[in-house]
Formats: C-alpha cells, sequence, structure tokens
C-alpha cells in the first residue's frame, strides 16, 4: 500500500465503519498495545472496538486520524500517524473534558489481497498525559 492508501484507511474511522470493516478479511490479528486490545479473528469484537472512534455522537469526544509517512509497500510496513482528539468527555478514567490533545503513533500493517490480515498500533501515552496535565515520564533534550 501507500501514503494515500492509509490516509484514506484513517479517515474511515470518521463515519465510514461499513467501509473500515471491508478492509478486514475473515481470518486477521489486531493489537493496540496501549489500551491492551488483542482480537484475533473476531469481526464483531472489532467492529465493537471501532464504534469507539466513530465521531457519530456530537456529544462524545472527536477523533482525527492523519497519515505523516509510510515505510513499506503493497505487502505490508510501518504508517506514522497523527491523532487528535477533541475530548468532551473523559479519556479513560482520564480527566479530559474540554481539553484538544495530539499524539503520534505508529501501525504495522500487513496485507494479504488487499486486505489487513496485521495490525500492531503503538502511540505516545506519555505525550497525551502531558497534554491532559498529568504526571508522566518527563521530556529529555538531547544536544
Amino acid at each position: 500500500m501507500n501514503l494515500e492508501w492509509e490516509q484514506n484507511w484513517l479517515e474511515q474511522f470518521d463515519n465510514r465503519l461499513d467501509e473500515l470493516m471491508a478492509n478486514y478479511p475473515e481470518r486477521f490479528e489486531y493489537e493496540d498495545m496501549n489500551f491492551g486490545v488483542r482480537i484475533d479473528n473476531d469481526r464483531d469484537a472489532l467492529r465493537r472496538w471501532f464504534k469507539t472512534f466513530e465521531n457519530t455522537d456530537p456529544h462524545a469526544s472527536r477523533h482525527i486520524f492523519h497519515a505523516t509517512r509510510y515505510h513499506g509497500d503493497a505487502q505490508g510496513g510501518c504508517l506514522e500517524w497523527t491523532w487528535e482528539i477533541d475530548h468532551k468527555t473523559d479519556f479513560l478514567g482520564l480527566p479530559a473534558t474540554g481539553k484538544a490533545t495530539v499524539v503520534r503513533g505508529m501501525t504495522i500493517h500487513q496485507f494479504v489481497d488487499g486486505k489487513i490480515v496485521l495490525e500492531r498500533s503503538l502511540w505516545d501515552t506519555a505525550a497525551l498525559m502531558r497534554q491532559l496535565g498529568l504526571q508522566a515520564p518527563q521530556e529529555l533534550e538531547f544536544s
């Protein structure tokens, strides 16, 4: 795949759930390492998880994803992305209401016949916590 394909995939999280789910065959591995969510071969569970980010409820937080770089080819690779959240509610029990955050992350994809058979995501939890005003590991500067 390429950066354009990956950006389109990210945009499908914004109220295009049927299109998003069409990218996953019956047999797949999904993991968000930060959330501790792992789903294998259960499209119903994956759909329920993805609804978290769907942006259909005007009273819920809004999630916007942007692809920044893709390192790979049609068989697989690593996508770098940003995740903007307009927090209208607390975030996973963290006080976030009324705040806006932007974090960076990476997703590893493997494709077979144009479908996602492997997905692993990791994102900068410490940056999110700092933006929410919570204690997080200190940022280090190197010269």
